[in-house]
């Protein structure tokens, strides 16, 4: 039988699962068929930021700290501002729903690189953003990464970047490629696989980037990670990535549950739903 939950798995055309379910008593709004045991899974949900109003930022808004409110309160740009609500908003509900705990209660502290961390446990998580896409990434063992970053044909990438951050064989890799746009099409996953790797270890930018090499995903055969240091060589890494909406999308999970790395979205129906309450996966 599937589970279900607020948020759609992506079939082989990204269309949505809908249907209407029970849950204790209460009718929820829009749910979305989640097939299989995703207690097992890294969970990866993603929320398109354009089109969503004033109304439905509200629950976000409403869930943020003194903190939060107040860097939000800062931003010059509305697109920025509602990028942040978004991304910790969607966080503190989801991790809310995962854990049973009120979203707006959550507290967080930073680990000795500066990776949030809940306090009380219960999950390990991490958020990334856009203008226009927000991405969340949701553990129950282990560590993970995520990572979402523009996709655009045009989008500058300068490539002598890669000589200094890139590993040789990444830098292979985009030499390889036949035209401009192909290698910067290369660099972008490179680096959007690569962000997921130093957020799931928590170490950021001051971890050496040469020390492994990614392999974007090609035909069936996904993103592969090659270690050069020992103490990357003993965790037990799985990385994944999608397409989804002009983004590239990555997510890495360090030493984490056995499952599939799982991209759900969230749409706004969805979204009021588990503001209301509702719980994110049953």
């Amino acid at each position: 039988h599937p589970s279900s939950g607020l948020l759609s798995l992506p079939n082989r055309h990204e269309t949505p699962i809908i249907r209407a379910f029970w849950k204790r008593g209460h009718r929820m709004r829009d749910g979305f068929a989640v097939r299989g045991d995703w207690r097992h899974d890294v969970i990866v949900v993603t929320l398109a930021v354009d089109g969503l109003g004033t109304r439905d930022l509200a629950p976000l808004s409403h869930t943020l700290d003194r903190a939060e409110r107040e860097r939000a309160a800062r931003f010059q740009f509305d697109a920025d501002r509602n990028a942040y609500i978004a991304a910790h908003g969607l966080t503190r509900l989801f991790l809310g729903a995962w854990t049973g705990r009120s979203a707006g209660s959550l507290a967080f502290n930073a680990g000795p690189y500066g990776k949030p961390v809940l306090v009380r446990g219960g999950a390990s998580f991490n958020l990334s953003h856009t203008r226009s896409m927000v991405a969340v990434a949701v553990s129950v063992q282990g560590e993970v990464g995520v990572d979402i970053e523009p996709l655009a044909p045009n989008r500058t990438v300068e490539l002598d970047i890669a000589d200094r951050w890139f590993s040789p064989d990444e830098v292979a890799q985009i030499g390889l490629e036949a035209d401009e746009d192909a290698k910067r099409a290369r660099f972008m996953r490179i680096w959007n696989l690569k962000e997921a790797v130093i957020k799931a270890t928590g170490r950021g930018l001051s971890q050496e980037l040469t020390g492994f090499t990614v392999t974007p995903p090609a035909g069936d055969a996904g993103p592969v990670l090659t270690a050069h240091e020992e103490w990357l060589r003993a965790g037990d890494w799985r990385l994944s990535q999608w397409d989804v909406d002009g983004h590239v999308l990555a997510a890495a999970s360090l030493n984490g549950p056995p499952g599939a790395l799982r991209h759900l979205r969230v749409t706004a129906d969805g979204l009021a739903a588990l503001a209301d309450g509702a719980p994110i996966l049953v």
